[in-house]
């Protein structure tokens, strides 16, 4: 059976981005800072990622837990806002990247 695979990657301005405009639509609290610094896997939970926010005013460093699924949502919403199409019912799962996150669609 055939399988299609695609992959969109994103800078962490643009997953900044994602994440708060799902955060408005969904009535949540915008993540607390102005610059995504780092994304990584909360140890013992592959489920869960430690996003450090910076501020660019003052330099402060804060870090917040999200799921994948949030962050998977967050950027199929992106996505959509910029007329990049995405399958419905394709899997959609985050990969962590060096300066970066890719959202990779498999059908």
């Amino acid at each position: 059976m055939q399988r299609e695979e695609g992959r969109i990657i994103f800078n962490y301005a643009e997953t900044y981005t994602a994440m708060c405009a799902l955060s408005v639509q969904d009535k949540l609290s915008r993540p607390v800072a102005e610059t995504i610094t780092g994304i990584a896997l909360k140890a013992g939970d592959d489920k869960s990622m430690v996003i450090t926010f910076t501020s660019k005013l003052n330099g402060k460093s804060a870090k917040c837990e999200y799921s994948r699924d949030f962050l998977a949502t967050a950027l199929v919403l992106y996505c959509r806002t910029y007329g990049i199409a995405i399958p419905k019912r394709a899997t959609k799962t985050v990969e962590l990247g060096a300066e970066g996150v890719t959202l990779h669609i498999t059908l």
